[in-house]
């Protein structure tokens, strides 16, 4: 299971995680670039379309298309209605006030209406200056066609009824910040959503390269291995699926591999059988149809067929014992701890000393203090017997059969060496009580080994150790 703190040597990061952080990146970029190109958009308009040149000829303008407006359609000083007209040109955002001497007409985007005032209240109702008085009028009127005072420029305009002071305003300044403003939105969307959506683009590419290997492998292309980027819930989905791939390739490369065994096993067994069950016939029908010239003959045909026939039984016993341990998926075992010294001492030692009353010479070396280890007796007495079934089967008895525990850091180690004894007609062995013997060490935790060397043979089993309660120590019978 993979480690949920770190994935592929990297800290773990979720999904809630990335999104806040993608989240919190895309509003701080977006705010970030959307305020710069405000302020870059402000000084723009600033200095090329509110500039004090700008301005001055902007005001230029409306005031000569004021002029035509009134010389080509005959407006009067009075005529507030051909006033709109010309303001309504512009988006309602110019205003227009003409001043006579006995009125004064303002026509204002911020006035609702036409407002008439008297002279005497021009400054309170235009600037709201306490230092204005209403004597500049007089002097616009009688110095020409334009005069300056106090930031506003007043001009002389010949309506149908007589000359008339006019001021031209505009308000083109809000159209400008309004028009900035929406560029400033729109570069922020345009860089919150470009974030989140290539966060959520590469989020699906991922999804979908992972579908498209999983498919690959429920398609039985079980060869290549899952892709491990990132290190979120995708990763971890990834890494389970990863591991679901490799088990199951393990599993059946191994059933490959048992199956090839088997039948490497099965065709072993079936020419060893098949040999003795042929000689076997050929004796049998030799003395079933009489086919011998002396009664020592007789006995001596009777003598092969009685070897042949416990070889046959023999080769029986071990594909029947080879069944019992490989026709279940797993062995069943039931460890509990055991004393190591009293165990093995019956295991090694009883069959040693049958082996030592037939006059076989042994010798071994048997820890005799206190060490526990945690085994199933009765499968580790299964695999002991398949070994000294071999000693007994191939073992020269004119060498010793040598044995010994030794205690190597948390291990003990447990060897059986003998010698191979010299067979006029070798019949070529199909290791079947070998192979029981490892699958038997295998459930139990247990590795075993075997080594064969020209006449020596070597078997090692190495026990994990539970626990040490006292010194231990070695013993030489």
């Amino acid at each position: 299971m993979i480690n949920r703190k770190t994935v592929n040597g990297k800290k773990f990061v979720s999904f809630k995680t990335k999104i806040v952080l993608c989240v919190l990146l895309a509003l701080i970029l977006g705010l970030l670039s959307s305020f710069l190109t405000f302020e870059i958009g402000i000084r723009v308009v600033d200095e090329f379309f509110l500039s004090e040149e700008a301005e001055a000829e902007r005001d230029v303008e409306l005031y000569q298309s004021f002029v035509d407006f009134v010389e080509q359609n005959d407006v009067a000083s009075t005529d507030t209605q051909k006033f709109d007209e010309w303001i309504n040109q512009y988006d309602d955002r110019v205003y227009l006030t003409v001043y006579r001497e006995d009125k004064v007409f303002l026509k204002d985007f911020e006035i609702s209406g036409d407002e008439v005032i008297s002279p005497d209240k021009v400054t309170e109702n235009t600037d709201n200056n306490a230092n204005d008085d209403y004597s500049f009028l007089e002097n616009a009127l009688g110095e020409g066609n334009i005069y300056s005072n106090y930031d506003r420029t007043i001009y002389s305009v010949a309506f149908k009824d007589g000359v008339c002071a006019v001021t031209i305003g505009h308000e083109y300044s809000q159209v400008y910040t309004t028009i900035v403003l929406c560029v400033a939105a729109a570069i922020f969307f345009v860089v919150f959503f470009s974030i989140t959506s290539g966060f959520n683009n590469r989020l699906r590419l991922r999804v979908k390269n992972l579908s498209e290997q999983v498919s690959q492998v429920s398609n039985g292309t079980l060869n290549k291995p899952i892709t491990l980027d990132g290190r979120d819930e995708v990763t971890i989905l990834s890494h389970d699926i990863e591991t679901m791939r490799s088990t199951l390739v393990d599993k059946i490369q191994s059933e490959n591999k048992a199956w090839k065994a088997n039948h490497e096993l099965i065709t072993s067994i079936s020419h060893d059988i098949r040999n003795p069950l042929t000689s076997l016939i050929g004796y049998s029908d030799i003395l079933h149809n009489k086919q011998y010239s002396s009664q020592e003959e007789c006995e001596s045909y009777l003598n092969r067929c009685h070897e042949k026939i416990y070889r046959l039984k023999e080769l029986t016993e071990e594909l029947f014992r080879y069944s019992l341990v490989f026709g279940k998926p797993e062995v069943q075992v039931n460890c509990t701890n055991e004393d190591a010294t009293i165990l093995l001492g019956q295991l090694i030692g009883e069959p040693l000393a049958e082996l030592k009353s037939d006059g076989v010479e042994v010798a071994s070396t048997i820890l005799i203090n206190n060490i526990i280890i945690n085994v199933d007796a009765l499968v580790l007495k299964r695999v002991f017997d398949n070994l000294f079934s071999n000693i007994n089967k191939y073992a020269d008895f004119k060498r010793p059969v040598v044995a010994s525990v030794t205690k190597n850091g948390e291990i003990l180690n447990v060897k059986l060496i003998n010698y191979i004894k010299e067979i006029g007609n070798p019949v070529e062995s199909s290791k079947i009580g070998l192979k029981t013997c490892e699958r038997l060490c295998k459930s139990l935790n247990v590795e075993f080994s075997y080594l064969e060397k020209k006449d020596k043979f070597t078997a090692e089993l190495r026990i994990p150790i539970v626990k040490i309660t006292e010194k231990s120590s070695e013993e030489t019978v």
